[in-house]
């Protein structure tokens, strides 16, 4: 038994022998052969420009997300304020309805006027603002011709009446104002 027993451990001895050189071989022809100092230079060079490349690419998006929020806050409440142009124009048709069946009725008249004012103020602190229409040349940028009219007092070109007040939200047009322009 003892022949069996020191044959076997003369059988493994031999081919962890035989393995390990093998093992050293193969580590050895895995290693890569280290790099030049002009190819590490280069390695520094194309990782540097890749990290400025992203700080740059960070910053811009930072800046790209700040004038984003900056523009919800600016302009986020545009469609609540396009509703309460609604409730001026009642405000504004109010009061004509009221200077042609209640002329004599001067407190009446005057309440009509002091909420339309109150609207005004209120549209103005949430920034949206009239858009000028008396004594201007027709801009589309911010009117919109409804017709022309002729008038004699007006050159060419010139709006003559307005029809329905427009308003500007922090200078980008949030409706334009509906005139009539002289020909």
């Amino acid at each position: 038994m003892q022949d069996e027993g020191d044959s076997m451990d003369e059988m493994n001895n031999r081919n962890v022998e035989e393995i390990q050189p093998a093992q050293e071989e193969s580590i050895e022809s895995v290693q890569a052969p280290e790099p030049s100092i002009d190819e590490l230079k280069a390695q520094v060079v194309e990782i540097t420009d890749k990290y400025l490349r992203a700080l740059a690419e960070m910053d811009n998006m930072k800046k790209r997300q700040q004038r984003q929020y900056a523009d919800v806050l600016k302009y986020g409440k545009e469609s609540v304020l396009k509703d309460f142009l609604l409730v001026y124009d009642a405000i504004e048709k109010s009061i004509a309805s009221a200077l042609g069946l209640f002329p004599d009725d001067d407190n009446f008249i005057k309440g009509l006027r002091m909420t339309e004012k109150l609207m005004l103020e209120t549209l103005k602190k949430h920034g949206a603002e009239p858009i000028q229409t008396t004594n201007v040349a027709f801009d589309p940028n911010y009117h919109e011709a409804m017709m022309q009219v002729t008038r004699d007092d007006l050159e060419k070109g010139m709006v003559a009446d307005e029809i329905e007040k427009g308003f500007l939200l922090n200078d980008r047009v949030l409706r334009p104002a509906k005139v009539t322009v002289a020909s």
